[in-house]
């Protein structure tokens, strides 16, 4: 027979077992394995982990509280402690305190790095999620599908002068138009540093916009600054040569990080797996003018995502470097362009548009119908303040094209259907 862990009642393994289940049914996903199971145990307690696995994606404190069958003011004071552990989001609306549940990434991953803290074993915790990061199945479901977390944000200055770049595809825009903007250390490189695997870039350079700026600065995981702050901040790594990476959405950015290739979670996963679609690209492919390039290898080392290679040939007999782009790898950052001493590298428009959701319900949507998750999706959040998430991705579904849709087929019969036509069954039961 197993043997069972209990403390103060609580059937321990039977707790983190449920969380994390209720976090693999997120759209990023958490599969079991050895390293996810400690991890959680290391982050969360016991009764942390038997608070997050009944969270839907929001709901209100009081609602919680009526759920778990405990005191509000007690209630309360717990979640405080989660938020300023990174392991919920809260916020507020009309004097009433609202839960956000968060997954592993973006989620509990970044806000356990986010700030420096000297009581905590964060060598513990950075060997922790380096393990989880070296499990290829758990990046996979990170990066599952073709709508993807975040994005690439290109570097204005890079761009022809001619060229018309609309203001979601601005990094400057991001900041300047954020009605709240708060500063955060990176936590990739703080993790790596944790590591003995830093770099020499800046740290405090993670920005977070509107809500998600006040909701972690109110947990103390970032520090409220003014736009013109956030603006130095942002020019200072683009010179430091960090590539922008955004929330995957035209309307209300959540957050942008500066990024390097060497400490980056993201770009080392899609390095690792060769998953060249896991941040989705700007709307412009790199260049590089053949006659000019000199083969010097500094745009091949800037690139965070190795999509530059140094040539031997340029396929036409002629022996001397040269530098290749490969567009299948290319992000679109323009971190190269700024580096060419020969001015050698452009920016051009890719062929077809890259097309990024309108808002983050719109990006949930479609990921959790392009995963397989969309029946998880709508049973998280029923009854609860994201129920409009729910008709939102129903709306997506109507109007997929047909050959995505095609596509996405057999995943919407196997997981929605069946699991709405179980939910149907039952409560025809209770009825009877």
């Amino acid at each position: 027979m197993g043997h069972t862990t209990v403390e103060d009642g609580i059937d321990v393994d039977r707790e983190y077992r449920l969380l994390q289940e209720r976090l693999n049914r997120n759209v990023t996903g958490a599969p079991d394995s050895a390293a996810m199971r400690r991890v959680l145990r290391l982050l969360f307690t016991p009764e942390d982990a038997h608070v997050a696995r009944q969270l839907p994606q929001i709901l209100s404190l009081p609602s919680l509280a009526k759920k778990l069958d405990r005191g509000i003011d007690d209630l309360d004071a717990h979640i405080t402690s989660m938020a300023e552990r990174g392991l919920v989001m809260d916020f507020e609306r009309n004097g009433t305190r609202y839960v956000m549940a968060t997954p592993v990434v973006i989620g509990f991953y970044e806000f356990t790095f986010m700030r420096e803290r000297p009581d905590a074993p964060m060598e513990e915790y950075a060997a922790a999620f380096d393990d989880l990061f070296e499990d290829e199945e758990f990046v996979r479901s990170v990066f599952a599908g073709s709508t993807q977390l975040g994005r690439s944000l290109v570097r204005e200055e890079s761009l022809p002068a001619e060229t018309e770049i609309l203001d979601w595809e601005r990094a400057t825009h991001a900041v300047e138009s954020a009605s709240s903007v708060a500063v955060s250390l990176c936590p990739c490189r703080k993790d790596a540093e944790f590591r003995g695997e830093g770099c020499d870039a800046p740290v405090r350079t993670c920005l977070t916009f509107n809500g998600a700026a006040v909701s972690l600065a109110r947990s103390g995981i970032a520090e409220i600054i003014s736009n013109d702050e956030a603006m130095t901040i942002l020019e200072e790594a683009k010179a430091a040569g960090l590539a922008q990476t955004g929330d995957n959405v035209r309307e209300d950015l959540s957050y942008m990080c500066n990024c390097c290739g060497c400490c980056c979670g993201m770009m080392r996963g899609i390095k690792k797996y060769e998953i060249w679609d896991g941040i989705v690209p700007s709307n412009w492919l790199a260049t590089i003018d053949l006659e000019i390039c000199r083969g010097c290898t500094k745009c091949a080392k800037a690139c965070p995502v190795e999509a530059i290679s140094i040539e031997p040939t340029n396929g036409k007999g002629m022996r001397r470097n040269w530098a290749i782009i490969d567009p299948e790898r290319c992000l679109g950052c323009g971190v190269c362009n700024d580096v060419c001493r020969w001015d050698a590298h452009g920016m051009e428009q890719r062929d077809e548009p890259v097309y990024i959701p309108t808002n983050s319900m719109e990006r949930v949507a479609l990921m959790a119908i392009e995963r397989g998750k969309l029946g998880d999706l709508l049973l998280d959040n029923v009854g609860s303040k994201l129920a409009p998430l729910a008709a939102t991705a129903l709306r997506v579904l109507e109007k997929m094209p047909t050959w995505k849709l095609a596509r996405a087929n057999q995943t919407i019969r196997s997981k929605f259907v069946a699991t709405m036509v179980g939910v149907v069954e039952k409560q025809v039961a209770s009825r009877a």
